[in-house]
């Protein structure tokens, strides 16, 4: 028997599937990380691509089948517009680092309502800011800290800090505790924040108990040298 369902799903990658099918790999509102078919996808067919593109968020009614590993997308319409994010060339690529960090360390399959919500809002700012962009990256890791839940305490203290430097810890917190206007106003070189996204990134990989290589960072060091 099939199951319809409505839900609102973050695009984090998408997959080839025969000849005219894709398979768009998400996190979804209800069901957390998962993978839908899109069937139509072809040249010819009445199906956006363009519409699943990384970190689209999209309003969707699918239908899954027992018979079938993958539920089909069988209506969509996106949530937010994201005309910006689509056509900044800096602001494309912190999406594909995005979707690249989520892809890899999101594997749970239930639904986290925190990050799923904070993540769709900060979706909405990397859209709505201006050319002052070279933070955002900081500032994403230091939340995506923060909901995953490795810090920080009501004490202000991180899990496993003794893994970073003092002067990237001081960064995580000044990044944690900043509204995000200040955030991306904190003066920093090139050097300085290749140098705290590596620590970051070895820092989340300690606590996933993963190796976590993420090739988008070299795109995002090359732009905000």
């Amino acid at each position: 028997m099939s199951l319809t369902q409505s839900s609102r799903i973050v695009v984090l990658h998408l997959t080839k599937y025969g000849d005219s099918s894709l398979v768009v790999h998400t996190i979804d509102s209800v069901s957390g990380r998962c993978s839908y078919l899109l069937r139509g996808a072809g040249r010819s067919s009445r199906v956006s691509v363009g519409s699943f593109h990384n970190l689209a968020v999209l309003d969707i009614v699918s239908v899954s089948n027992p018979r079938s590993s993958l539920a089909v997308i069988k209506e969509y319409e996106p949530c937010l517009q994201l005309d910006s994010l689509r056509s900044d060339v800096d602001k494309n690529s912190i999406a594909l680092f995005i979707s690249e960090l989520l892809y890899r360390t999101v594997v749970e399959q239930n639904c986290d309502e925190r990050l799923f919500n904070w993540l769709c809002q900060a979706i909405a700012r990397l859209d709505a800011i201006g050319e002052d962009t070279a933070n955002f990256h900081l500032w994403f890791l230091a939340g995506f800290c923060t909901v995953m839940g490795f810090g920080p305490t009501s004490e202000g203290l991180f899990d496993g800090c003794d893994l970073l430097r003092a002067d990237n810890l001081a960064l995580l917190r000044q990044l944690t505790a900043a509204d995000f206007t200040d955030a991306m106003a904190i003066p920093l070189t090139g050097s300085r924040r290749r140098d705290f996204c590596e620590q970051i990134t070895r820092y989340i990989s300690y606590h996933l108990g993963m190796n976590l290589h993420l090739r988008s960072l070299d795109v995002l060091h090359d732009l905000y040298r």
